[in-house]
This record gives structure tokens, sequence and C-alpha cells, in this order.
């Protein structure tokens, strides 16, 4: 049993996959037509637009938000994403109210959240092999 466990355990680290890196099309509620691709893997996911940028989808207003980090984790942030925030001066002063996530901030969340589950996984093999020995 702990040998299956041990095996389970090693395919879980061994294949792990990135996401489907095609673009994507999704309509907003607004009509906005984004294009996007997914972007990450089992550690960390996210959307990113044509024009750069960072965004998740917001299950409960069925949209495309920009994403934030709140408490070590990417959350949406209750803006809708619209290319049109430009054309429409109320929607780009809206934009404003929100920090957007620069890549940087990404990038080290994604480095944390894979270094914090590759140690959590480590401590779990390790764990399993010292019990089978005994």
């Amino acid at each position: 049993m702990r040998l299956f466990l041990t095996l389970v355990l090693l395919n879980i680290i061994t294949f792990a996959a990135p996401a489907y890196s095609g673009t994507r099309q999704y309509t907003q509620p607004d009509g906005t037509v984004v294009h996007y691709t997914m972007q990450g893997d089992e550690h960390l996911h996210w959307l990113e637009s044509e024009d750069g940028e960072i965004l998740l989808y917001n299950e409960k207003a069925h949209c495309l938000e920009y994403a934030t980090i709140k408490d070590g984790n990417l959350k949406t942030s209750g803006q809708l994403y619209t290319k049109r925030a430009h054309l429409n001066r109320a929607a780009a002063k809206d934009q404003t109210k929100i920090k957007k996530m620069t890549h940087k901030e990404l990038q080290a969340l994604y480095q944390y959240k894979r270094s914090t589950t590759l140690s959590r996984r480590h401590g779990q093999l390790k764990k399993a092999f010292s019990k089978e020995k005994e």
C-alpha cells in the first residue's frame, strides 16, 4: 500500500502539464470580445489578454476581470476587463481604481506557489519513504 502511495505521488509530480497555449476568445456581458491565452500550470494559472493584461474568470459574474494578489493568491478584482476603456471615459476612470498586476509580481507569486507545493510534496514523499522502511 505504501509503495502504491509513493508511486501515485511520484506520478503527480512528474506529470504536471502547462496550460493550453492556443488563443481563445470570450464575449463579455457588455459585448466586448476578448482574445486571450491560458497561462500557468497546476501551481498557478491565469488568462492573458492580447494587450498583456492578467485576467481571471469570475464565476459568479460570468465575466473576465483584472487579476490581483490577495492573501498570497490570485483573485478577481471585481473590475470588468474591457478593451474599449480608452473610448469610454467613465470606464477608463474606473480602471484606475485598481492596481493592475505586473508580470514581475505574477512571476514572484508563481515562484512562491511552486516552491511551497514542491516542498510540501517533498515532505510527503519523505514521510512515505520513512514509513516504508519501518
